[in-house]
């Protein structure tokens, strides 16, 4: 539904043709309008001519602003949104009528009226419904019109900055791609030129320039649609610098999208452009005085998930001196800079591909030490550096792939108690421990060879935790949790009678929840005897077995019927 903002006709003198809101009483429903609105179209349709169209009548241009002037008098306030309650289609089709009728005028031939009702056109158009395009091209029609119309003599028509910049949102959000953003730069520098000339009233602002910007990072259609966004803030700085535009200093914000997207680029040079921007930002603050444009803590955060998504061999080195570099600037008294929650999480991501692809025996001791960092921090009172569950996910899973470190199961359950403490005891809820926290725990220990002694340990930890799991609200076990469940009873326990007797009772578990999964199937079979195996499942295959006992199980697919072949002279099923 289109949304039509009325802000500028609080100091616009009445009219007849005007509601008056003060005597209106009760408010206009949605479908009064609607029906009112459709009245007055059907009352500007032309009447056929032999001679062609008729030509565009003062008469016709003031019922149908008449028309707009209704939807104003069903604002509940000055300051409110309204809708049309016309279809889409119609909306468009009114609003086209609309405005073909203000730019069809002969140029200064437009009342007061009019002119004021000209930017409520425009923020009508602004919100109208899809065709975006169409949109765009309907404003800047609407702002050449005022133009002309004050060209030619007009002191009701003036034009703003305000004016242009919803030109520029408009072609800035049109979907053209590059050619919105070669309009849109266009724009501004018309504006630029136009200031410049003397002209104040069309002074590009912060908004002209984030719109040109963000024209150009939605340019997918342009390979060097990057390096066009980096120009324009770029001239902007320069403007500012040089005093030519006291309202061009480029802002921490404006630096944001640019980031965003070198972050997002696949580029192998992205981390690297991400950080030349940043030191740019630091270079405008410390030597050029615009500490407006210094950089922020999102600023390196951008900075370090571009690293991390380069994939690069060096990205862990480089996203641990970024993060020593901003804890650096904390202890120094910089808090603009200081790592957040996450930065700690970036940093600790980055240890993923040492622990997972390379096996390093450190990788999960580093993410621990990180981890240590961070609780300490929030402990200390630093309510930026809140823990969530996903980073002591990571941390537990670390540990749990660092086989040949000796007790790594002992060390992934302290993690987990750790977590357990900062929910429980700190009430940290973005940190409470979930299905994922335990499940990696069980594997820990699962994983865990040695002595009888130290299987034994270990099997008791994953027993406990398996329990502490099924006891919990919110981390119950999954197919995955059964599988290792039963993964750890087949390596650690030594008996064959204490496994199949435990099987036993856990089996009667996994079935009962639904969660007889593949994997919790095969890790089954791998720990009881032949005789328990044939007595649990009747010597059926996995997919022969119940549909309940593996009901809950993500991904599950049922098995295929057979098609039974129709015989001669019979009809097929």
């Amino acid at each position: 539904m289109l949304i039509i903002s009325f802000d500028r006709c609080r100091n616009i003198e009445p009219s007849p043709l005007l509601i008056d809101r003060r005597r209106r009483r009760p408010p206009l429903s949605k479908d009064t309008m609607a029906m009112a609105c459709r009245k007055i179209m059907r009352r500007c349709r032309p009447a056929p001519s032999p001679s062609g169209p008729a030509p565009a009548s003062r008469r016709r241009r003031a019922v149908l602003l008449a028309a707009l002037s209704l939807l104003a008098a069903a604002a509940p306030a000055a300051t409110a949104y309204v809708t049309s309650g016309l279809p889409a289609h119609t909306h468009r089709a009114f609003l086209r009528k609309l405005t073909d009728e203000l730019c069809d005028a002969d140029p200064g031939t437009l009342s007061p009226m009019e002119v004021a009702n000209a930017p409520m056109l425009m923020e009508a158009w602004a919100t109208a419904p899809e065709k975006r395009k169409e949109r765009a091209a309907a404003m800047e029609g609407l702002l050449k019109r005022m133009v002309e119309e004050q060209e030619a003599g007009n002191d009701e028509a003036s034009v703003t900055t305000e004016e242009y910049n919803a030109v520029l949102r408009g072609w800035a959000t049109s979907g053209e791609k590059g050619q919105a953003a070669e309009r849109v730069e266009q724009i501004v520098r018309q504006m630029q030129d136009s200031y410049a000339s003397g002209d104040t009233s069309v002074q590009p602002d912060a908004a002209s320039f984030d719109a040109a910007l963000e024209a150009w990072l939605h340019a997918t259609d342009e390979p060097r649609a990057l390096s066009r966004a980096q120009n324009i803030l770029e001239w902007r700085t320069k403007l500012h610098l040089s005093k030519a535009n006291d309202r061009a200093a480029p802002q921490t914000s404006s630096f944001y999208p640019l980031l965003k997207c070198w972050a997002a680029s696949d580029s192998l040079e992205a981390p690297l452009m991400a950080e030349k921007l940043v030191r740019r930002m630091q270079h405008l603050q410390t030597e050029k005085g615009i500490h407006s444009a210094r950089p922020d803590t999102m600023c390196f955060n951008i900075v370090l998930s571009a690293w991390l998504k380069s994939k690069d061999v060096t990205s862990e080195k480089r996203i641990r001196q970024i993060f020593e570099y901003m804890d650096k600037c904390r202890r120094n008294g910089n808090t603009d800079m200081k790592p957040d929650a996450s930065t700690y999480n970036i940093v600790i991501s980055s240890i993923g591909p040492a622990v997972k692809e390379y096996h390093e025996m450190g990788g999960a001791r580093r993410a621990d030490k990180i981890l240590a960092r961070l609780e300490k921090g929030y402990l200390a009172g630093d309510t930026a550096l809140r823990p969530d569950t996903i980073v002591y996910n990571q941390v537990i899973d670390y540990w749990a792939k660092a086989q040949s470190i000796r007790g790594h199961f002992l060390r992934a359950r302290e993690v987990l108690d750790r977590q357990v403490a900062m929910h429980d005891a700190e009430g940290v809820r973005k940190c409470r421990p979930d299905v994922t926290g335990y499940t990696s725990v069980v594997a820990a220990c699962a994983s865990t060879y040695g002595s009888k002694l130290e299987r034994r340990r270990a099997f008791d930890v994953a027993h406990a935790t398996f329990m502490e799991a099924c006891k919990s609200e919110h981390a119950r076990p999954n197919d995955v949790t059964y599988g290792l469940m039963f993964k750890a009873v087949g390596r650690l326990l030594p008996k064959e009678e204490e496994r199949d007797r435990y099987a036993r009772t856990l089996f009667g578990l996994c079935i009962d929840d639904g969660h007889l999964g593949e994997m919790a199937y095969k890790r089954m079979k791998e720990a009881v005897s032949e005789e328990l195996l044939h007595e649990l499942t009747n010597g059926q295959d996995y997919w022969e077995l119940e549909w309940a006992w593996k009901r809950n199980v993500g991904g599950q697919r049922r098995m295929p019927e057979k098609k039974v072949a129709a015989k001669k002279g019979e009809l097929r099923p």
